[in-house]
Protein backbone atom coordinates (compact mmCIF):
# COMPACT_ATOMS: atom_id res chain seq x y z
CA UNK A 1 0.00 0.00 0.00
CA UNK A 2 3.05 2.36 0.69
CA UNK A 3 4.72 2.15 -2.82
CA UNK A 4 1.69 2.90 -3.97
CA UNK A 5 0.72 5.82 -2.47
CA UNK A 6 4.76 7.18 -3.31
CA UNK A 7 3.37 6.35 -6.81
CA UNK A 8 0.69 8.07 -6.87
CA UNK A 9 1.70 11.03 -4.64
CA UNK A 10 4.67 11.13 -7.34
CA UNK A 11 2.00 11.12 -10.64
CA UNK A 12 0.44 13.29 -9.06
CA UNK A 13 3.54 15.83 -8.12
CA UNK A 14 5.05 15.13 -11.83
CA UNK A 15 1.83 16.00 -13.57
CA UNK A 16 1.74 19.69 -11.27
CA UNK A 17 4.62 20.40 -13.39
CA UNK A 18 2.37 20.35 -16.33
CA UNK A 19 1.36 24.24 -16.18
CA UNK A 20 5.00 25.66 -15.12
CA UNK A 21 5.84 24.14 -18.38
CA UNK A 22 3.77 25.22 -20.66
CA UNK A 23 4.25 28.37 -19.66
CA UNK A 24 8.20 28.36 -19.54
CA UNK A 25 7.59 26.59 -23.42
CA UNK A 26 5.10 30.11 -24.53
CA UNK A 27 8.52 32.28 -22.82
CA UNK A 28 11.27 30.45 -24.78
CA UNK A 29 9.42 30.77 -28.18
CA UNK A 30 7.79 27.79 -28.53
CA UNK A 31 4.55 28.16 -29.97
CA UNK A 32 1.31 26.13 -28.85
CA UNK A 33 1.33 23.32 -31.92
CA UNK A 34 5.34 23.00 -31.96
CA UNK A 35 5.42 22.56 -28.31
CA UNK A 36 2.90 19.69 -27.77
CA UNK A 37 4.05 18.09 -30.93
CA UNK A 38 7.76 17.92 -29.60
CA UNK A 39 5.96 16.64 -26.45
CA UNK A 40 4.29 14.15 -27.36
CA UNK A 41 6.26 13.21 -30.01
CA UNK A 42 9.74 12.81 -27.99
CA UNK A 43 7.10 10.94 -25.33
CA UNK A 44 5.96 8.02 -27.87
CA UNK A 45 9.44 7.11 -29.06
CA UNK A 46 10.86 6.65 -25.84
CA UNK A 47 7.25 4.30 -24.68
CA UNK A 48 7.34 2.70 -27.65
CA UNK A 49 11.46 1.95 -27.23
CA UNK A 50 10.41 0.86 -23.44
CA UNK A 51 7.92 -1.26 -24.90
CA UNK A 52 10.49 -3.31 -27.41
CA UNK A 53 12.85 -3.46 -24.84
CA UNK A 54 10.76 -5.11 -22.76
CA UNK A 55 9.30 -7.55 -25.25
CA UNK A 56 5.91 -6.07 -24.75
CA UNK A 57 5.47 -4.29 -28.32
CA UNK A 58 2.66 -5.98 -30.00
CA UNK A 59 0.68 -5.03 -33.79
CA UNK A 60 -2.69 -4.00 -32.40
CA UNK A 61 -5.74 -5.74 -33.86
CA UNK A 62 -7.60 -2.85 -36.28
CA UNK A 63 -10.19 -2.54 -33.77
CA UNK A 64 -8.07 -1.59 -31.27
CA UNK A 65 -5.76 1.12 -33.23
CA UNK A 66 -9.11 2.80 -34.06
CA UNK A 67 -9.87 3.03 -30.53
CA UNK A 68 -6.22 4.31 -30.05
CA UNK A 69 -6.69 6.69 -32.53
CA UNK A 70 -9.90 8.32 -31.52
CA UNK A 71 -8.50 8.22 -27.79
CA UNK A 72 -5.20 10.22 -29.34
CA UNK A 73 -7.27 12.88 -30.79
CA UNK A 74 -9.65 13.33 -27.71
CA UNK A 75 -6.22 13.81 -25.85
CA UNK A 76 -4.92 16.25 -28.34
CA UNK A 77 -8.46 18.38 -28.24
CA UNK A 78 -7.83 18.13 -24.03
CA UNK A 79 -4.25 19.18 -24.63
CA UNK A 80 -4.95 21.93 -26.78
CA UNK A 81 -7.39 23.53 -24.51
CA UNK A 82 -5.49 23.33 -21.41
CA UNK A 83 -2.23 24.24 -23.28
CA UNK A 84 -4.66 27.40 -24.36
CA UNK A 85 -5.63 28.36 -21.72
CA UNK A 86 -2.25 28.32 -19.42
CA UNK A 87 -1.00 31.05 -22.72
CA UNK A 88 -3.54 33.68 -20.83
CA UNK A 89 -4.61 32.84 -17.55
CA UNK A 90 -2.48 31.43 -14.41
CA UNK A 91 -1.31 28.37 -14.34
CA UNK A 92 -3.07 26.87 -11.33
CA UNK A 93 -6.32 28.61 -12.11
CA UNK A 94 -6.25 26.27 -15.50
CA UNK A 95 -5.10 23.48 -13.37
CA UNK A 96 -8.08 23.77 -11.14
CA UNK A 97 -10.28 24.12 -13.64
CA UNK A 98 -9.00 20.60 -15.48
CA UNK A 99 -10.21 19.86 -11.71
CA UNK A 100 -14.22 20.07 -13.02
CA UNK A 101 -14.17 17.02 -14.48
CA UNK A 102 -15.49 14.64 -11.94
CA UNK A 103 -18.32 17.09 -11.96
CA UNK A 104 -18.86 16.93 -15.54
CA UNK A 105 -18.34 13.10 -15.59
CA UNK A 106 -21.18 13.12 -12.65
CA UNK A 107 -23.51 15.28 -14.24
CA UNK A 108 -22.99 13.09 -17.56
CA UNK A 109 -23.45 10.20 -16.06
CA UNK A 110 -26.49 11.16 -14.89
CA UNK A 111 -27.84 12.20 -18.12
CA UNK A 112 -27.13 9.52 -19.86
CA UNK A 113 -27.10 6.33 -17.71
CA UNK A 114 -29.68 7.79 -14.91
CA UNK A 115 -26.77 7.28 -12.43
CA UNK A 116 -28.37 8.20 -8.17
CA UNK A 117 -27.38 11.72 -7.20
CA UNK A 118 -27.20 10.86 -3.41
CA UNK A 119 -27.21 13.91 -0.86
CA UNK A 120 -23.32 14.47 -0.68
CA UNK A 121 -23.08 14.16 -4.69
CA UNK A 122 -25.07 17.35 -4.53
CA UNK A 123 -23.30 18.97 -1.85
CA UNK A 124 -19.96 18.18 -3.85
CA UNK A 125 -21.68 19.49 -7.33
CA UNK A 126 -22.87 22.78 -5.55
CA UNK A 127 -19.64 23.14 -3.77
CA UNK A 128 -18.07 22.52 -6.77
CA UNK A 129 -19.47 25.31 -8.82
CA UNK A 130 -19.25 28.17 -6.11
CA UNK A 131 -15.59 27.34 -6.33
CA UNK A 132 -16.01 28.23 -10.29
CA UNK A 133 -17.70 31.36 -9.18
CA UNK A 134 -14.52 32.36 -6.48
CA UNK A 135 -12.13 31.35 -9.28
CA UNK A 136 -13.17 33.24 -12.26
CA UNK A 137 -14.94 36.03 -9.69
CA UNK A 138 -16.67 37.60 -12.76
CA UNK A 139 -17.44 40.54 -10.03
CA UNK A 140 -14.47 42.01 -9.68
CA UNK A 141 -12.60 44.38 -12.10
CA UNK A 142 -9.29 44.21 -10.65
CA UNK A 143 -7.56 41.05 -11.58
CA UNK A 144 -10.26 39.50 -13.33
CA UNK A 145 -9.58 36.37 -15.67
CA UNK A 146 -9.21 36.46 -19.54
CA UNK A 147 -13.00 34.97 -20.51
CA UNK A 148 -11.17 33.08 -23.85
CA UNK A 149 -8.80 31.23 -21.26
CA UNK A 150 -11.53 30.23 -18.60
CA UNK A 151 -13.59 28.76 -21.30
CA UNK A 152 -10.39 26.99 -22.48
CA UNK A 153 -9.77 25.87 -18.82
CA UNK A 154 -13.35 24.70 -18.79
CA UNK A 155 -13.26 22.92 -21.99
CA UNK A 156 -10.07 20.88 -21.27
CA UNK A 157 -11.93 19.34 -18.09
CA UNK A 158 -15.27 18.62 -20.64
CA UNK A 159 -13.09 17.27 -23.21
CA UNK A 160 -11.00 15.11 -20.83
CA UNK A 161 -14.37 14.17 -19.34
CA UNK A 162 -15.21 12.86 -22.67
CA UNK A 163 -12.14 11.40 -22.82
CA UNK A 164 -12.24 9.00 -19.75
CA UNK A 165 -16.13 7.69 -20.55
CA UNK A 166 -14.94 6.96 -23.55
CA UNK A 167 -11.63 4.95 -22.55
CA UNK A 168 -13.17 3.17 -19.53
CA UNK A 169 -15.16 1.54 -23.23
CA UNK A 170 -12.76 1.45 -25.95
CA UNK A 171 -10.00 0.17 -23.73
CA UNK A 172 -10.45 -2.75 -21.57
CA UNK A 173 -8.50 -5.11 -23.58
CA UNK A 174 -5.89 -2.36 -24.91
CA UNK A 175 -2.34 -2.32 -22.71
CA UNK A 176 -1.91 0.66 -20.50
CA UNK A 177 1.48 1.55 -21.53
CA UNK A 178 0.80 0.76 -25.08
CA UNK A 179 -1.98 2.55 -25.31
CA UNK A 180 -0.30 5.58 -24.02
CA UNK A 181 2.44 5.44 -26.05
CA UNK A 182 -0.16 4.89 -29.05
CA UNK A 183 -2.22 7.75 -27.70
CA UNK A 184 0.97 10.02 -27.60
CA UNK A 185 1.68 9.25 -31.81
CA UNK A 186 -1.36 9.88 -32.56
CA UNK A 187 -1.61 13.89 -30.66
CA UNK A 188 2.01 13.91 -32.11
CA UNK A 189 1.34 13.88 -35.50
CA UNK A 190 -2.42 16.23 -34.93
CA UNK A 191 -0.35 19.09 -33.50
CA UNK A 192 2.45 18.32 -36.09
CA UNK A 193 0.06 18.83 -38.81
CA UNK A 194 -1.72 21.58 -37.12
CA UNK A 195 1.45 23.33 -36.78
CA UNK A 196 2.38 22.89 -40.30
CA UNK A 197 -0.69 24.05 -41.87
CA UNK A 198 -1.04 27.15 -39.89
CA UNK A 199 2.80 28.08 -40.42
CA UNK A 200 3.60 27.82 -36.77
CA UNK A 201 6.97 25.40 -37.04
CA UNK A 202 9.27 28.03 -36.28
CA UNK A 203 12.56 27.95 -34.89
CA UNK A 204 12.79 28.57 -30.85
CA UNK A 205 15.20 29.97 -28.37
CA UNK A 206 17.93 26.84 -27.32
CA UNK A 207 16.45 26.92 -23.94
CA UNK A 208 13.20 25.51 -25.54
CA UNK A 209 14.73 21.95 -25.39
CA UNK A 210 15.13 21.80 -21.80
CA UNK A 211 11.88 22.45 -21.71
CA UNK A 212 10.42 19.73 -24.21
CA UNK A 213 12.68 17.57 -22.22
CA UNK A 214 11.42 17.76 -19.17
CA UNK A 215 7.55 18.22 -20.83
CA UNK A 216 7.89 14.41 -22.47
CA UNK A 217 9.70 13.10 -19.60
CA UNK A 218 8.32 14.07 -15.85
CA UNK A 219 4.41 15.03 -16.78
CA UNK A 220 4.31 12.72 -19.64
CA UNK A 221 6.18 9.29 -19.23
CA UNK A 222 6.64 9.60 -15.40
CA UNK A 223 3.61 11.16 -14.16
CA UNK A 224 1.40 8.53 -16.74
CA UNK A 225 3.63 5.28 -16.19
CA UNK A 226 3.57 5.92 -12.01
CA UNK A 227 -0.07 6.59 -11.88
CA UNK A 228 -0.96 3.45 -13.64
CA UNK A 229 1.53 1.28 -11.16
CA UNK A 230 0.33 3.19 -8.21
CA UNK A 231 -3.60 2.57 -9.11
CA UNK A 232 -3.08 -0.87 -9.40
CA UNK A 233 -2.11 -0.88 -5.67
CA UNK A 234 -4.34 1.30 -4.10
CA UNK A 235 -7.48 1.77 -6.39
CA UNK A 236 -9.37 4.49 -7.96
CA UNK A 237 -11.13 6.32 -4.92
CA UNK A 238 -7.73 6.36 -3.10
CA UNK A 239 -6.26 7.25 -6.34
CA UNK A 240 -8.64 10.18 -6.80
CA UNK A 241 -7.96 11.52 -3.62
CA UNK A 242 -4.06 11.85 -3.75
CA UNK A 243 -4.25 13.19 -7.68
CA UNK A 244 -5.32 16.67 -5.86
CA UNK A 245 -2.07 17.31 -4.93
CA UNK A 246 -1.58 18.02 -8.57
CA UNK A 247 -3.12 21.80 -8.56
CA UNK A 248 -1.42 22.69 -5.30
CA UNK A 249 1.85 21.43 -6.94
CA UNK A 250 1.12 23.57 -10.30
CA UNK A 251 0.57 26.50 -7.64
CA UNK A 252 3.50 26.48 -5.55
CA UNK A 253 5.76 25.73 -8.38
CA UNK A 254 4.04 28.63 -10.46
CA UNK A 255 5.04 30.99 -7.93
CA UNK A 256 8.18 29.58 -7.57
CA UNK A 257 9.52 29.75 -11.09
CA UNK A 258 6.78 31.96 -13.20
CA UNK A 259 6.37 34.68 -10.35
CA UNK A 260 2.13 34.00 -10.22
CA UNK A 261 0.02 34.40 -7.42
CA UNK A 262 -3.60 34.13 -6.41
CA UNK A 263 -5.91 36.33 -4.78
CA UNK A 264 -7.41 34.84 -1.35
CA UNK A 265 -10.70 34.06 -2.93
CA UNK A 266 -9.25 32.10 -5.44
CA UNK A 267 -7.61 29.92 -2.92
CA UNK A 268 -10.88 29.18 -1.30
CA UNK A 269 -12.64 28.79 -4.78
CA UNK A 270 -9.41 26.31 -5.35
CA UNK A 271 -10.13 24.48 -2.35
CA UNK A 272 -13.72 23.95 -2.88
CA UNK A 273 -13.35 22.29 -6.39
CA UNK A 274 -10.75 20.04 -5.00
CA UNK A 275 -12.63 18.72 -1.88
CA UNK A 276 -15.89 18.24 -4.34
CA UNK A 277 -13.85 16.45 -6.42
CA UNK A 278 -12.72 14.10 -3.88
CA UNK A 279 -16.08 13.41 -2.20
CA UNK A 280 -17.68 13.08 -5.62
CA UNK A 281 -14.40 10.50 -6.28
CA UNK A 282 -15.12 8.80 -2.93
CA UNK A 283 -18.65 8.54 -3.06
CA UNK A 284 -18.98 6.89 -6.56
CA UNK A 285 -16.73 3.79 -5.45
CA UNK A 286 -18.66 3.00 -2.19
CA UNK A 287 -21.98 3.47 -4.14
CA UNK A 288 -20.30 0.72 -6.84
CA UNK A 289 -20.25 3.00 -9.75
CA UNK A 290 -17.32 4.11 -12.48
CA UNK A 291 -18.37 7.75 -12.57
CA UNK A 292 -16.16 10.04 -11.64
CA UNK A 293 -13.28 7.72 -10.50
CA UNK A 294 -9.91 7.71 -12.64
CA UNK A 295 -10.15 4.89 -15.29
CA UNK A 296 -7.30 1.88 -14.94
CA UNK A 297 -7.98 1.62 -19.44
CA UNK A 298 -7.64 5.14 -20.09
CA UNK A 299 -4.28 6.52 -19.36
CA UNK A 300 -4.21 9.41 -17.08
CA UNK A 301 -2.76 12.58 -18.21
CA UNK A 302 -3.62 16.25 -18.95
Amino acid sequence: MSSGLFLVALSAIAFGTLGVFGKLGARAGLTLPLLLALRFGVAAVLLIAGLSAGRRLRVPSLRSAAAVALMGLLYAGQAACYFGSLRSVPAAVTSVLLYTYPVIVTVAARMLFGEALSPLRVAALAGAMAGIVLIVNPFVGAGRLDPAGVVLGLGSALVYSTYILSGSVLLRSVDPVAATAGIAAVAACVFAIAGGLTGQLRPFQPSGWLVVAGLAVIPTMLAATAFLAGLRRVGPSLAATISTLEPATTALLAMAFVGESLAAWRWVGGALVLAAAVLLARTTVTGGRAGAEPSSSAPRGS
